[in-house]
């Protein structure tokens, strides 16, 4: 479930929806609060899925959505081009995912994936 932090809270590698999208924070600067206004978080972020550069500016104590970013391991069962049918290694369901196309999996191999509400994005060979 995803929560709520304060955008002052966020540092780099913290996830923020930004959008609509799951980003990874780059980096983040405060700026100090003035005569007439709070401190400013800037944000930079890429998108998880899309990798898309997202530069956001926010009062500090502005509440914003961290996803749940859930780490599997699974196992390639069959493939057809960048489409593998995977096992989750933990509860053993089987799903379709798209493979990156530098990933050279094959059936039997597992990988790694992560679940970021309710979207899956395979990040490589399980080391």
């Amino acid at each position: 479930m995803p929560t709520q932090m304060e955008a002052s809270d966020a540092s780099e590698g913290t996830y923020l929806m930004i959008d609509g999208e799951p980003c990874e924070v780059r980096s983040i600067s405060m700026s100090s609060p003035g005569k007439h206004g709070s401190a400013k978080a800037k944000i930079k972020a890429r998108g998880v899925f899309d990798d898309k550069d997202r530069h956001i500016t926010k009062p500090g104590d502005t509440m914003m959505m961290s996803p749940d970013v859930d780490k599997k391991i699974g196992q390639v069962v069959s493939r057809d081009g960048n489409i593998a049918q995977v096992m989750d290694m933990d509860t053993y369901e089987t799903d379709e995912m798209e493979l990156p196309d530098d990933l050279t999996a094959g059936e039997g191999d597992e990988i790694e994936y992560w679940v970021i509400d309710d979207r899956k994005l395979v990040k490589g060979l399980n080391k």
